[in-house]
């Protein structure tokens, strides 16, 4: 019997091909375009995952916070917390102190600039980062030790053992390599490609100083509630009274990548978790829309095969018969789709990975991957195919038999009807998120960050930051030609920044923690910044050292009517308010412009800015990089473009933005392919109708509209139906951006005409053909 049913299932698929293949292509897409969501969000959760005690390790994150300002959180703390915790803290196992470092590797003709991390030996008993090579226990305890990944080890030494071998970093100290792991995997928080030891013990760091990643691993009974109160009776005991603002508190390792956003000193459960949630349903929405177009066509085709299912009722088919035999033709055309999705899944693979800059890999024999795979096929066929089975089957013989119509076939017109609505809902849905998120990323891309980003360079001063051997360079470096202004500040501008209290007031004065960036006297004229009040740094001054220039969010902030003259303090020292800049963003536009100071301080330069001139970047490029080379000879110019570098901080919105506008897209076309296959039945089935009308002078336009109409109706309805959800979702995803775009009715409208146009595009090849067919040949049956 079984056998007979898929002989049946194949003859119904052959004979009405077009519907066949509009079922399996959509499944197809829709299978595949699920999957390959699936396969990222499976990604995403996975980070972090590799480890095998991720559930038991935790970052600290520092709060600071004062009663005039909302609490601040950072993920870097004072180095010494590593050793506190684990002699103070019960159920703290074991803890590591690091932080970021990069290097330039000499290794005979090959030298290059690489990113690692300086850490404690307890940095590969916390974390599984397998050594390939090498003695875990030993390494990282000598002084210039060196372990290095396998990409490492293939660039500067090919084939041949690197252990015992000998690299220069800097120009300046040789470490010996005395490891090498395996590579970093892509799905890692960490991401670095050597390690060093730390240059002196963590635990005689300054409290006061806060630069490290410390990160414990804890028993699993210590919860972070307990913790978090055991770090405040730490705190207590090493800092002083005046930092009393100052709180530490342990973040999970799994929610390092996913849940990183926090306001007040909490995690808001934002960041990069919501993207997840937000293409969870889109996979959803894009499957329930394949499914819908199944659903549609196969209650469609129903009326046409009421007569087959009546004489096989008459015959002796029972009903649970009639109903395995059409979910087992289901179950055929999702078998088919699911054939046809692996090898989209395949092809597309490679061109998503691009797209998301991820290295995802399906592991072809995992069972696990198979078993899911054809869990989602078997619920797909269920879902597509239970509710035509049950249409058909519960046909009366007697009904059909005599050509009379069937109250199932009623019904389930109203069931196409709603769901043509909930699929042009979604891909409406889709439509306005894809909308608002292109327009966010272009309002970022072109909003006036208070300084000129473009045609500034910024490079690390390392090696150059003695004051004297500063200004050298900085003479050298200015008098290459095309070199519009060069300066130096202690922040990369577009990223870390020192913060410090700044207190004024002398009777009850008022002390809250400040941006703070140091630099000299060229540093606003490099960056384009233009001061509103006051005068900028100048040489002219000897009493520039103890001034300080305030953005406007800063002056804001003081609450002073004549801001220029006054006093403020800086960690005790008094400095004299000489001018007030525009606010110019030193953050993304996540986040509100903080109040920030700026110093004359050139002792803190940690790097320098340099405007190039339009004409001729690259030749004036090289140029540099030949100063440069004789101030720090052997160490490459490793530059970064500030316009390109700020593009870089919105990579992760342009990426869900590509996603968006491609799911979107599938979503509509799978919807328009439902839509093509309800309009070319509707056509079938009022073939004489619409003959009938002809002969009585209905005209080509009335006829069009005739069967344009209903189907434009129904996506009208799903606009309708979309607006607000789209809106209000939409409307809290902007909330994430301290500067952010306008929902218009613009958008709704440019939606809704496009969503109606290609409504109407889909139909309109079902409706000219009905409108030009002869009603001779449709009305000769009568």
């Amino acid at each position: 019997m079984l056998r007979n049913y898929f002989k049946m299932a194949w003859r119904a698929l052959r004979k009405q091909r077009l519907y066949s293949i509009l079922n399996i292509s959509g499944l197809a897409i829709g299978l595949a375009t699920a999957m390959l969501l699936l396969l990222w969000i499976h990604h995403e959760y996975g980070y972090d995952r590799f480890h095998v005690n991720h559930e038991r390790i935790v970052k600290m994150m520092l709060n600071i916070s004062s009663d005039s300002q909302e609490t601040q959180t950072y993920g870097w703390v004072a180095a010494p917390v590593a050793d506190a915790m684990k002699r103070e803290i019960p159920g703290v196992i074991q803890t590591s102190c690091s932080w970021e470092q990069k290097a330039v590797f000499t290794r005979r003709e090959v030298t290059d600039e690489e990113t690692g991390m300086v850490v404690d030996p307890a940095f590969l008993e916390i974390f599984d980062f397998p050594l390939l090579k090498g003695d875990q226990k030993t390494a990282l305890r000598a002084p210039n030790s060196l372990i290095i990944t396998r990409k490492l080890a293939e660039k500067y030494f090919g084939a041949a053992d690197p252990i015992g071998q000998v690299v220069r970093l800097d120009q300046t100290t040789d470490s010996k390599i005395v490891g090498v792991l395996a590579d970093i995997p892509g799905n890692s928080s960490l991401q670095f490609d050597f390690l060093t030891p730390l240059p002196k013990d963590p635990a005689s760091e300054s409290w006061l100083e806060v630069k490290a990643n410390v990160f414990a691993m804890v028993e699993p009974k210590l919860t972070n509630i307990r913790l978090e109160q055991q770090l405040q009776t730490m705190t207590k005991r090493h800092l002083p009274d005046w930092l009393r603002g100052w709180s530490y508190f342990p973040h999970k390792l799994d929610d390092l990548y996913l849940q990183s956003n926090f306001k007040n000193g909490r995690n808001t459960s934002g960041g990069r978790i919501t993207y997840v949630h937000f293409f969870t349903w889109v996979a959803v929405f894009v499957l329930l829309i394949a499914v819908v177009n199944f659903v549609n066509l196969s209650t469609a085709r129903a009326t046409e095969r009421a007569r087959e299912v009546g004489v096989r009722k008459a015959v002796g088919a029972g009903k649970w018969m009639l109903i395995g035999q059409f979910l087992g033709e289901s179950m055929l055309l999702t078998g088919l789709a699911g054939i046809i999705a692996l090898g989209i899944i395949a092809g597309m693979l490679p061109v998503f990975n691009n797209l998301l800059q991820k290295h995802i890999v399906i592991d072809w024999l995992n069972p696990l991957y198979w078993a899911a795979y054809l869990a989602v096929l078997l619920v797909t066929g269920l879902l597509a195919g239970l509710y035509p089975a049950f249409v058909l089957s519960g046909f009366k013989p007697v009904l059909v038999l005599n050509g009379l119509k069937t109250n199932a076939a009623g019904g389930a017109a109203w069931l196409r009807k709603g769901l043509v609505i909930i699929q042009f809902t979604a891909a409406s849905m889709l439509l306005v998120g894809t909308g608002v998120v292109y327009q966010q990323i272009d309002f970022i891309r072109k909003k006036n960050l208070g300084y000129q980003q473009h045609n500034l360079i910024r490079f690390e001063a390392k090696g150059l930051t003695e004051p004297a051997a500063y200004q050298h360079a900085k003479t050298v470096l200015a008098n290459v030609p095309g070199i519009e202004a060069v300066s130096g500040a202690n922040a990369s501008i577009q990223g870390t920044f020192g913060r410090n209290y700044v207190e004024w007031g002398a009777e009850t004065p008022e002390r809250v923690m400040f941006t703070v960036i140091s630099g000299d006297h060229d540093l606003l004229s490099t960056l384009q910044t233009r001061i509103t009040q006051g005068r900028n740094f100048s040489t002219r001054f000897g009493r520039d050292s103890l001034a300080v220039i305030l953005n406007e969010a800063a002056a804001r902030r003081l609450k002073l009517k004549e801001p220029l003259g006054k006093q403020i303090r800086i960690n005790t020292k008094e400095y004299q308010i000489i001018g007030i800049t525009k606010d110019f963003h030193v953050a993304s536009a996540h986040q509100e412009i903080e109040p920030t100071v700026i110093l004359y301080n050139t002792p803190g330069i940690k790097f320098f800015f340099a405007r190039i001139s339009t004409q001729n970047q690259s030749i004036i490029l090289q140029k540099l990089n030949t100063a440069y080379q004789t101030l720090r000879p052997g160490i490459p110019l490793n530059f970064q473009f500030l316009d390109q570098e700020y593009n870089r901080v919105y990579q992760s919105e342009m990426q869900i933005g590509s996603l968006a506008k491609w799911f979107s897209v599938i979503a509509v076309l799978l919807s328009c392919m439902g839509l093509f296959g309800l309009a070319s039945f509707s056509v079938e089935r009022r073939t004489k109708e619409i003959a009938i009308r002809k002969v009585l002078g209905a005209s080509l336009a009335s006829v069009f509209s005739l069967i344009t109409r209903d189907f434009v109706g129904l996506v009208g309805i799903a606009l309708v139906v979309a607006a607000f959800p789209s809106w209000y979702i939409m409307n809290a995803w902007l909330g994430n951006f301290a500067y952010s775009v306008h929902i218009g009715a613009g958008l709704f409208v440019l939606v809704g005409a496009l969503t109606v146009g290609l409504a109407i595009l889909t139909v309109s090849w079902q409706s000219i053909r009905a409108a030009i067919m002869n009603p001779v040949d449709n009305l000769r049956a009568e």
